[in-house]
């Protein structure tokens, strides 16, 4: 078993969810996973009641040393609470003209520098990266390449839609083809990846069908047996 959450808000600056945590604590008691995993984004700012207040999005983080100081530590606080993988995740955001510091330069680089201070591995989103080029307009299989990708555990597919003029990362439906691609892409890279998920929003199954989800897997499985199987050759 893996778990994947949504609302630790890592990288709030004040707060981050610590009943997040005791409900992992528990979760761990009863089902240990393999590994877990959380977003790279906060969803909380600071309430007037000295509280904190969830925004009900996740946003990315700005890319200075102070963030990566402040998320590596707590990641590295994680990995040692629960003494397996933990992993963060690339997010799909919207906002233009991120600040970014010289030496990090853009979102690849936070990631790096953050996973590298954790001591944490990553999940590679391919539709948040495929979201964020088409968004941004940067070339997703250029950035793929200058990643660290022998960090990479986990890699997600996911499907999307146009929405207000920008390609959402809503899981609600199949996954494009240049997705795929970067799927194909990038799998013979990553030396440790141990798996690769399909992401479907549950209220979107019935509108999908259940034939073409079958098609989705079977193809996510497809990709991974040749993956493996030319891992296993190589090792001949």
């Amino acid at each position: 078993m893996v778990v994947h959450g949504v609302e630790l808000s890592i990288g709030s600056a004040r707060y981050w969810n610590g009943g997040y945590l005791d409900m992992l604590d528990r979760f761990q008691e009863l089902w240990p996973f393999l590994w877990h995993s959380e977003h790279l984004s906060y969803q909380t700012v600071p309430g007037r009641d000295g509280g904190s207040i969830s925004i009900g999005t996740p946003l990315p983080l700005p890319g200075t040393d102070e963030v990566v100081r402040l998320v590596g530590g707590r990641a590295a606080a994680v990995g040692r609470r629960y003494g397996v993988p933990f992993l963060l995740e690339n997010p799909a955001h919207y906002l233009t003209g991120l600040p970014y510091e010289s030496e990090i330069g853009d979102e690849i680089g936070l990631m790096a520098a953050i996973t590298e201070n954790g001591c944490c591995g990553q999940l590679l989103d391919l539709h948040n990266i495929y979201c964020n080029a088409v968004n941004h307009g940067f070339d997703a299989l250029a950035a793929i390449d200058r990643m660290r990708l022998d960090r990479v555990i986990e890699i997600h597919v996911a499907g999307g839609r146009w929405e207000d003029g920008f390609w959402v990362d809503a899981h609600d439906g199949l996954v494009p083809s240049p997705v795929w691609k970067l799927l194909e892409y990038t799998l013979p890279r990553c030396p440790n990846v141990a798996g690769v998920v399909f992401e479907l929003l549950d209220f979107y199954a019935s509108k999908v069908g259940a034939d073409a989800i079958a098609e989705e897997l079977r193809r996510a499985r497809d990709i991974w047996g040749q993956h493996r199987r030319t891992t296993a050759a190589k090792k001949e």
